[in-house]
């Protein structure tokens, strides 16, 4: 690693760096955040408001986690091109190509996201909008089993989504270390 430029090395650990940051934050979302809100023993009127508080951590997420692995990718793909040539061209070759990996790995979030998430994800943005509507029609809001259910597939979702820029991490150290 002490072989490589100094910009290639910044851009592998902002790589690396980003990968972990975008992984942890996916995973907390579903470790913490959405897990608090599935409690069996939240009281029932604030267990109402769930695909509520769902939607701002989505909101959240959506706001930063996706610039945050455009940018990790873009490092990966920067290190990649400018590994330099005193390696063998066997092990540059595999480095670049380990490196490109990462950022495909840790970008996969977005794809992901609006091609599997997508469904689940709509359907909770359709039940916070049914309790906005009713909340202000003066209703009381009860959690339904459809709005639990679709939390908990959002959670498995969303952990599987996690594991993408975990993956990019894991890839980007293998690229620097074998």
């Amino acid at each position: 690693m002490t072989t490589l430029p100094t910009a290639t090395r910044i851009a592998v650990a902002l790589g690396l760096t980003g990968s972990a940051w975008c992984s942890g934050a996916i995973m907390s979302c579903s470790f913490i955040a959405v897990s608090a809100l599935l409690d069996p023993s939240i009281p029932s009127a604030a267990a109402g408001h769930t695909s509520i508080i769902w939607q701002n951590v989505y909101k959240r997420g959506k706001e930063s986690i996706p610039f945050v692995a455009m940018s990790t990718s873009a490092a990966f793909v920067y290190a990649a091109c400018t590994v330099p040539n005193p390696l063998s061209l066997e092990s540059i070759q595999r480095a670049k190509n380990l490196l490109l990996f990462g950022g495909l790995l840790t970008l996969g979030i977005i794809p992901f996201t609006l091609m599997v998430m997508k469904t689940t994800n709509d359907a909770l943005h359709a039940k916070a909008a049914a309790v906005q509507r009713r909340s202000k029609e003066g209703s009381v809001t009860l959690l339904d089993d459809g709005t639990k259910e679709l939390a908990r597939t959002w959670n498995i979702l969303n952990f599987i989504r996690g594991l993408f820029p975990l993956a990019g991490a894991f890839t980007g150290i293998c690229a620097i270390l074998f």
